[in-house]
C-alpha cells in the first residue's frame, strides 16, 4: 500500500452554524472550561485527572494554544452568537504521521445537552477536517456507558470498531468515520 503524502499546514479559522461560533479559546476561558471539564455529569463518561484549582485551566489553555500554532492539533471553544460564553469544546487531534487520520475530541456543559448544540459542532468540523484537513478518517474514543456520545457518533455515520480496544481505558470504544 502507497501512504499518500500530504504536507499541509493545519490552520484553525473560527467555524459558524446557525446557532453557534466555533472560535480560538482564549486564557479568559478558563472558569467556564474548568466548569465544563470537571462537572461531575461529565467526569461519570471520561477518565481525567481531577484539578483543585482553577488557575491551572489557564495553562492547559496556553499550553492547548501553544499546539494550534505548532499544527499539532485544533481546538475550539463552542459559544453561541448569545453569549461569548465556553460552553464545551471541540478538538481535533492525535493525528497520524502523516495527517490523514485525526481523532475527534468534545464535551459539553450538561446544561445545554439535548439542545442539538453538539450535532452543530460536529458537522462543522468533520466537513473542515475532511475538505480542508484533507482526512481520510476521524476516530471517536468515548463511553461504552455515554449513550449520548454513541448517538451523536452514529447520526454522523461513524462506524464502531468493536475489535479495537482503548489501551488503559477500559470502558471506552472507538468509533471511525472514513471520508466519503
Amino acid at each position: 500500500m502507497i501512504k499518500k503524502q500530504v504536507n499541509i499546514k493545519i490552520v484553525q479559522p473560527e467555524l459558524k452554524t446557525n446557532r453557534l461560533l466555533l472560535r480560538n479559546m482564549l486564557v479568559e476561558d478558563y472558569k467556564d472550561l474548568f466548569e465544563t471539564r470537571f462537572h461531575p455529569e461529565v467526569l461519570k463518561h471520561i477518565k481525567r485527572d481531577q484539578i483543585e484549582d482553577k488557575l491551572e485551566m489557564k495553562t492547559f489553555i496556553s499550553d492547548r494554544l501553544e499546539a494550534i500554532k505548532n499544527n499539532s492539533l485544533c481546538f475550539w471553544a463552542i459559544s453561541t452568537f448569545e453569549s461569548p460564553k465556553l460552553i464545551g469544546t471541540i478538538c481535533l487531534w492525535n493525528y497520524n504521521d502523516d495527517k490523514t487520520i485525526a481523532e475527534i475530541g468534545y464535551d459539553l456543559h450538561p446544561d445545554y445537552h439535548k439542545k442539538g448544540f453538539m450535532s452543530e459542532a460536529m458537522e462543522v468540523v468533520l466537513k473542515f477536517g475532511f475538505s480542508k484537513l484533507q482526512l481520510d478518517s476521524v476516530e471517536a474514543f468515548t463511553s461504552k456507558h455515554n449513550d449520548n456520545s454513541k448517538r451523536l457518533l452514529e447520526k454522523f455515520d461513524f462506524n464502531l470498531e468493536a475489535h479495537r480496544k482503548d489501551k488503559g481505558f477500559p470502558n471506552n470504544i472507538i468509533y471511525t468515520k472514513q471520508h466519503a
